[in-house]
């Protein structure tokens, strides 16, 4: 018998794991362009059905990359390996069985709890974190095996950190979009946590090999999220800002490579990235401004988000810190990061990037004037016996009111003062007596900005927004544990991939 399997394995055609990691990427740009394209579609159209083009492209990208990723384990298997779901294969393993298996969980969520408008809700967090496993093993697993393709292999692991960055990114894609449900305070913070984690995963397996690994990963998710952005304007969606993240990964090769301490590598990646974002969100169109308020507080709490990622993801940047006194400080970051992201994934009532959709009872003509912040709302209606109510216009957990009634030709006119710039979502509210209707559509205001916007759509019933209970709050609280779990399996594959202290590179 056991000669029988040693012929069969010395016959089985030779597998190339370097060979089939540009497609494993390609699948990985292909739902990361998904996940741009519905983030878009839910911003300009509102809910999708469940086969909609960009959940069609999610689902394909996600699909090629798993069945990737399950090859590579299956190879691993043949080669007489019990560990397939050990190491980086095995990161990847775990992040397609995520993934896949987070549709299903979304979708009993919505079903248990109600909508769910948030990127940060428990099961939207486990998608993400399921992606961020399935694009690490890629790129971990790519590390390892670059070998075999030469030079070649260089722009290959820059192209699986691109899909890396671009997992951690997804996490602040509300931001980027101009869709911010919370406080404008956490995006730059929790994009310079995700990008120190994603620099550090690409110096893991590419700092030997060049001297910028981070910043030649950081062109290449610039350039992918250029044909993204391009797409999306050419297919007439919102697209988000082009990532302006180069600066702060150079900053961060740069000073691992001066062998800077936690502290110092921490506060030049923050300081590259808020010198370069915040004036660049003032003057680019599409994105969340940050205010010098909330940068200066922003400042202080990225620093210690970047220093704890760097002491979880570089075992070297320890130095002689005991090992005991590392693992509590670590265990007690993490209990206060798994508390923190359990308590911001409470959906706030104000929420309105996607807006819970019920029956629909009528066509509906919008159109929305803006001088300044001031807008201007008609709505035109053929629903019989309806009254209008008044105007809402939500933003990152905002809800400010405004005045609407029929007018003498029955259109239901009215305004509302806006306090911010950027994309709010402004709803007419109308009743029947009995039933709450609603219709919406997005609008884009600032101080000298002057637009008419018009759409038209459907006036439905609108889905009461319920307070949290105790079984959703347990629930969120144990799909928040099980991501804080992959992301702690990540991180330990990575530590393992930093065997000795770095030396430059010579070319």
């Amino acid at each position: 018998m056991s000669n029988t399997i040693d012929a069969k394995m010395q016959h089985r055609p030779a597998f190339s794991v370097a060979g089939t990691v540009p497609l494993a990427v390609a699948g990985f740009a292909t739902a990361l362009f998904g996940v741009y394209w519905d983030d878009a579609w839910h911003t300009d159209r509102g809910r999708d059905e469940f086969l909609s083009a960009p959940h069609l492209a999610l689902y394909l990208g996600v699909a090629v990359a798993v069945g990737v990723v399950v090859r590579w384990g299956w190879h691993q298997r043949l080669d007489g390996s019990r560990a397939v779901v050990s190491g980086p294969i095995g990161v990847g393993v775990v992040g397609a069985l995520v993934t896949l298996g987070s549709a299903p969980v979304d979708e009993w969520w919505h079903t248990a709890f109600g909508r769910d408008a948030v990127l940060w809700s428990p099961p939207h967090l486990l998608a993400l974190v399921g992606t961020i496993a399935l694009g690490s093993g890629v790129l971990l697993v790519a590390g390892r095996s670059s070998s075999e393709v030469g030079k070649p292999g260089i722009l290959l692991l820059a192209a699986s950190g691109a899909g890396v960055i671009g997992g951690w990114q997804v996490l602040v894609l509300e931001y980027d979009t101009d869709v911010a449900q919370f406080s404008p305070l956490w995006y730059l913070p929790i994009m310079a946590a995700g990008l120190s984690a994603a620099a550090l995963m690409v110096q893991s397996v590419l700092f030997r090999r060049v001297r910028w690994p981070a910043t030649l990963a950081g062109l290449a998710y610039t350039a992918m999220m250029i044909v993204v952005i391009g797409l999306l304007r050419v297919t007439d969606f919102s697209p988000p800002i082009v990532p302006a993240v180069v600066p702060a990964l150079a900053a961060a090769d740069f000073a691992r490579r001066r062998g800077w301490s936690v502290l110092t590598r921490a506060l030049s990646l923050v300081v590259a990235l808020f010198v370069v974002y915040v004036p660049y969100l003032s003057v680019v169109p599409g994105g969340v401004s940050v205010t010098i308020a909330e940068a200066a507080l922003g400042v202080a709490i990225a620093a210690a988000a970047v220093a704890a990622t760097i002491l979880f993801f570089d075992p070297l940047s320890a130095g002689a810190a005991k090992p005991g006194a590392l693992a509590g400080g670590a265990m007690t970051v993490s209990a206060f990061a798994v508390v923190v992201l359990a308590l911001a994934s409470v959906p706030p009532p104000a929420a309105a990037h996607d807006p819970g959709q019920g029956i629909e009872v009528a066509d509906i003509a919008l159109s929305a004037s803006t001088s300044g912040r001031l807008v201007t709302v008609t709505a035109e209606s053929a629903a019989p016996e309806t009254e209008p109510v008044r105007i809402v216009a939500r933003r990152a957990g905002r809800l400010l009111e405004g005045s609407l009634a029929a007018d003498a030709t029955g259109a239901w006119v009215g305004d509302v003062q806006l306090d911010r710039d950027g994309r709010w979502f402004i709803y007419v509210e109308a009743t029947t007596g009995q039933d709450r209707l609603e219709a919406w559509l997005p609008v884009k205001v600032g101080v000298n900005v002057e637009s008419v916007t018009t759409k038209r759509t459907a006036l439905y019933g609108a889905s009461a927004s319920a307070d949290s209970t105790t079984a959703q709050l347990l629930v969120g609280a144990i799909l928040v544990a099980l991501s804080a779990a992959i992301i702690a399996r990540v991180v330990v594959t990575v530590r393992s991939t930093f065997k000795a202290p770095i030396s430059s590179p010579s070319s």
